[in-house]
């Protein structure tokens, strides 16, 4: 099972890597003729660390060491609208390696995210932007029930790595750039192998940025007209028809070793409200089978029925062209068991590969504690 999970976060992974650069690298210039537009820069990143001990079970393992960063980003000037509505942001891809203290229980971790950097501020000279990243990191070091019993924090080798961070960058040349930061890296396997009360390391840091050539002068803000989506129209209104799939463990009640299926129809009715931003509702309908072992562990009756989950959601959609983020957060009208709680948040990545047809990849949680990672496709409408 845990090959699955590799498989299908390697998978996402790859997929998220060719979103960050799909369109980064061609523009249309006047008369038609295609120009590259690549403005890449390289970055090494350093930073001191401390975990994160959010049990108490967890408080053997605090502790301070570093992290290593490598990364190359491409800077956006204009050569697209979003790159202009967004500020100008940086779009790349980083690898990762820390030996966390050098403890043996939790080992050294690798990893790989593609990320967007949105600024804040972006002058010649200062620069204030958040960094946010989602990818792949491997642990050398896992729970084991009789070997290694002591790190809960992950319960397999491969987890989903999410990276948020709040930076400072001065320019020191035309080419050169220097900064401040501070933010968080988190890794878990959204409760694919428990336990799972995952890594989470703070840091403070340092790098330095270098452009591999000389850096593009920004193109000027165009005018957007939004008003066109104002209307109620048909043309306005987008219907999206979801099924995904998940693979999830409950090692805490069922004993360790075992994976169980979710699955989960979605529908959200989206209107138009700018050129990048969509608002709606939404319907989920859930079925959990570790709901179904849950109830018997706990020995409590329940009808068939009743291991169904509908849910209603308020949403938002960040529209990049064909890849978008829709982000859910809603409330579980009904099912037998609500152990998790009947508040939940949804994260998707939306890929159209046709017209109508797209690929989704996301994270649900309750209250921000990962409950399981999925993989689907959709029917679109408009």
């Amino acid at each position: 099972m845990e090959r699955k999970f590799i498989k299908s976060v390697i998978l996402a992974l790859s997929f998220a890597i060719l979103l960050t650069f799909r369109c980064e690298g061609k523009a249309q210039a006047e008369g038609g003729d295609t120009i590259r537009d690549n403005n890449l820069q390289i970055e090494l990143r350093t930073s001191w660390s401390f975990l994160i001990c959010h049990h108490q079970v967890m408080n053997i393992f605090k502790s301070h060491f570093p992290i290593f960063e490598m990364s190359i980003q491409n800077v956006t000037y204009g050569s697209k609208t979003w790159h202009q509505l967004f500020n100008y942001p940086a779009v790349g891809v980083t690898v990762i390696y820390s030996g966390v203290g050098g403890m043996p229980e939790i080992g050294s971790i690798f990893g790989a995210y593609p990320y967007m950097s949105f600024n804040f501020l972006k002058s010649r000279k200062n620069m204030l932007n958040a960094r946010l990243g989602v990818g792949v990191g491997y642990a050398t070091k896992k729970w084991d029930a009789h070997d290694n019993p002591k790190n809960t924090f992950l319960g397999s080798h491969v987890n989903a790595l999410f990276s948020i961070n709040l930076e400072y960058s001065r320019a020191v040349s035309r080419r050169t750039q220097l900064s401040l930061y501070t933010g968080m890296t988190h890794m878990s396997n959204a409760s694919s192998r428990c336990p799972n009360n995952g890594l989470n390391l703070w840091q403070f840091g340092l790098s330095g940025r270098y452009f591999l050539e000389q850096p593009k002068e920004r193109l000027p803000l165009e005018i957007i007209d939004n008003e066109q989506y104002k209307s109620w129209k048909k043309k306005n209104i987008s219907w999206y028809f979801g099924f995904l799939y998940s693979l999830k463990d409950i090692d805490e009640y069922m004993g360790y070793g075992k994976h169980w299926s979710v699955y989960n129809l979605q529908l959200n009715v989206m209107k138009r409200v700018s050129q990048m931003s969509k608002v709606g509702i939404g319907i989920d309908l859930v079925y959990d089978e570790t709901d179904k072992e849950i109830l018997k562990f706990k020995k409590i009756d329940y009808k068939p029925i009743e291991i169904l989950k509908p849910g209603v959601n308020v949403a938002y959609e960040l529209v990049l062209k064909s890849t978008s983020f829709l982000f859910n957060f809603g409330c579980h009208v009904g099912g037998k068991d609500l152990c998790e709680g009947r508040i939940y948040q949804k994260l998707n990545l939306k890929q159209n590969v046709s017209e109508h047809i797209f690929v989704t990849f996301g994270l649900t949680t309750h209250w921000g504690w990962a409950d399981y990672l999925g993989f689907g496709v959709g029917f679109k409408i408009n």
